[in-house]
This record gives structure tokens, C-alpha cells and sequence, in this order.
């Protein structure tokens, strides 16, 4: 199976490292690159900087005194309860992955994407940094979509202004649409949805414009759309049923 993969990717028994990495689980090939880059893995003992490196079938690749090796690519969705962070381990605080049943820790999976602390809602966890790379690259163009609570009401020329875009914090954001929610209270509920995203981009555009976020749910990548799950439950999906789901549509 290693063979196959590597044989596919440059028509011989070679395959570049930072993408071995990424079918190790590792995490997305622009992450790998980083850890490459700061001497954090090996191939048969000699320290590696260069993504670029071929690997050959039966060299010992090592992240951090681990050996890599390809593992059963995986696709979760999962809705992220609030009080937990997006982060494969954390000495502090429970991760997403802290969360999973007793076994999935084996299969090195990381979320794609970030949603703070505070926030809640849908996100994908895998160990196919490959499929997470395409997924967050601006090209594929997969807008994410935000119930978002304001702790004040929002007036129509404020309204106007965000969806206007705004500056702050040296930044210029601007969500793709922002839309009111007829739900209690009024004039505090929002649908924003964001293209390629910045952190904490929907609080930052909230206190550009005096206001704050009471609450911040994440309710569809692409089409695929977060309705029954509940928070701590996800499901697992084949990689082509969890492209469609983006692409065309889909419920969970």
C-alpha cells in the first residue's frame, strides 16, 4: 500500500517527504513543511530540512523520535462542544482529540482548521493532510457559514458597515455575506459566512464595530450543513462521501 502510494506520486519508488508526512498523519503538508524546516525529522538518522527530500521505500522517517509511517486515512465529522480548544494536545486545557473514544488517539487524526475556545460546531478531523490541505487552500473556494449572537443589538448602519467589510488591528475583514437571523434576541442574531479565514475573524469584526459575541456556532463547511448531531458526536465518512457532502450537500 506504501508502495502504490509512492509509485503514484513521482512515477517511481520515491515520494517527497513533506507529503510521506502528510499521509503519516502529521498533519497538513504547509504544517509539515514547518516542522521539517525546524529539524524535527529524521530520514535514517540524519536530520532533514528540506521538504522537498525524497523518501524511498524502507527509509526510516522519524517526527519528534517517532517513526512515521502511512496510517488507515480517517474522516470525521465532528460538532466541537464550546470549552474545548482545536488542538491535537494541549498540557492545559481538553483538545478535540482528548474528547474521542479511547482507540482513535492511535490514528493520529488533527482537526482541520481552527475554532477557538469559546466557539462550537462543525469541523473535520482526519490524518490526511493531503485531503486537509485541498479542503483549507483558498482555491477550492469552500466558504464556512456562522450562527453568531451578538451581546448587543446591531443597528442597519452597522449592519451596512460590516458587511462593507472592516479595518482593524492592522487587518482588513470582510465576511463573503452577513445576513440577520430572526431569532431571540433581536437583532443580535447573525448568519456570516467567511471565505479563507483569519483567527478569530468574527470577533474581531464584532469589536471593530462595538459590539462582542455572546455565542458562535459553526453550521456549514460548503454544503454540508450541521443540524442533528450532537455537541461531542461525529461520525465517520469515507473521503469521496465527505467531498460530496461539501461540494453537493448533505445534513448531519
Amino acid at each position: 500500500m506504501v508502495k502504490e502510494k509512492m509509485m503514484d506520486d513521482n512515477n517511481k519508488d520515491t515520494i517527497r517527504l513533506n507529503r510521506y508526512l502528510a499521509l503519516c498523519g502529521a498533519g497538513a503538508r504547509r504544517k509539515v513543511e514547518e516542522f521539517i524546516e525546524a529539524g524535527r525529522v529524521t530520514i535514517n538518522g540524519e536530520v532533514i530540512a528540506e521538504p522537498g527530500r525524497q523518501v524511498k521505500h524502507g527509509d526510516n522517517v522519524m517526527f519528534d523520535g517517532i517513526r512515521m509511517v502511512p496510517v488507515t486515512q480517517t474522516y470525521l465529522i465532528f460538532n466541537k462542544p464550546r470549552g474545548i480548544i482545536c488542538a491535537v494536545e494541549d498540557s492545559r486545557e481538553q483538545t478535540v482529540i482528548d474528547v474521542l473514544p479511547t482507540g482513535l488517539d492511535k490514528l493520529r487524526l488533527f482537526p482541520v482548521g481552527r475554532l477557538d475556545r469559546d466557539s462550537e460546531g462543525l469541523i473535520i478531523l482526519t490524518n490526511d493532510g493531503l485531503f486537509a490541505q485541498d479542503l483549507i487552500h483558498p482555491s477550492k473556494g469552500i466558504t464556512k457559514t456562522y450562527e453568531v449572537e451578538l451581546r448587543k443589538p446591531l443597528e442597519e448602519p452597522l449592519l451596512i458597515k460590516w458587511a462593507a467589510g472592516v479595518e482593524t488591528e492592522g487587518l482588513s475583514l470582510k465576511p463573503v455575506s452577513v445576513r440577520r437571523l430572526a431569532r431571540t434576541p433581536m437583532q443580535c442574531w447573525f448568519e456570516v459566512v467567511l471565505g479563507e479565514g483569519i483567527k478569530r475573524e468574527i470577533r474581531l469584526m464584532a469589536r471593530a464595530l462595538g459590539n462582542d459575541v455572546r455565542k458562535l456556532v459553526r453550521r456549514r463547511i460548503g454544503r454540508l450543513e450541521l443540524k442533528n448531531l450532537g455537541a461531542g458526536e461525529f461520525i465517520s465518512v469515507s473521503k469521496d462521501e465527505l467531498w460530496s457532502y461539501i461540494l453537493n450537500g448533505h445534513t448531519v
